[in-house]
């Protein structure tokens, strides 16, 4: 899946200039420890992968470039503050470029780079829909349909109930580690979670015993 590589690296640190006030190794460790949660966290609030991964690298670069001589105590907070930040400039771009598409639209013209869109699309789609490929074993097709249906699903979600369930169910995070990933409360953590379940088992009904959630 992606957003399970390595994003940020010891060399990397070292790179950044000075040597942070806990050593080289505590501030790797740190961004080792929470790259896949951050990733979870924007993926879920952008539901883009390329966009969520981008996200991530450009806030670890950032929390080094700012804060990496602060206590490793306080890295936790100051990370999740970078991200956030990362975050919504992404929805801030995609609000102008909504807008600008809209204006466009209502002046009769057209994005010279529509074309350009379409072959992005295009080039998304499984291979068998060029047909360039010998199709799939019929129980890789069932499970590349069913991971789809799921995939639409949690897209549907609100974004806290998506981030939430991204974290439980696709890291495996225990409440309280959801809870001071995301710096919410418990309650808030078991709320969310719970509603994402039950919206879910809503949508899936008829797929929900072929595949746990």
């Amino acid at each position: 899946m992606a957003g399970d590589g390595v994003f940020f690296t010891l060399m990397d640190a070292d790179n950044t200039g000075d040597r942070p006030a806990d050593g080289p190794v505590s501030l790797a460790n740190f961004l080792g420890g929470v790259q896949r949660k951050a990733y979870q966290v924007a993926y879920g609030a952008l539901w883009d992968r390329e966009t969520a991964l981008d996200v991530v690298q450009e806030s670890m670069l950032r929390f080094v470039q700012y804060y990496r001589h602060k206590p490793a105590p306080d890295w936790p907070a100051l990370f999740r503050s970078v991200l956030n930040s990362r975050i919504n400039d992404q929805r801030r771009k995609r609000l102008l470029a909504s807008t600008g598409r809209k204006l466009l639209s209502l002046t009769g013209l057209k994005l010279a780079d529509a074309d350009v869109d379409e072959r992005m699309q295009e080039a998304e789609l499984p291979a068998t829909a060029h047909g360039r490929s010998a199709p799939a074993p019929d129980h890789e097709v069932a499970a590349g349909e069913l991971r789809q249906v799921i995939e639409q699903a949690v897209g549907t979600l609100p974004e806290r109930q998506r981030q939430v369930f991204l974290l439980r169910e696709q890291l495996g995070l225990s409440i309280q580690e959801t809870a001071d990933t995301l710096g919410v409360s418990v309650n808030s953590i078991k709320q969310h979670h719970f509603r994402a379940l039950r919206a879910l088992r809503g949508q899936l009904a008829e797929v929900w015993q072929h595949e746990q959630l």
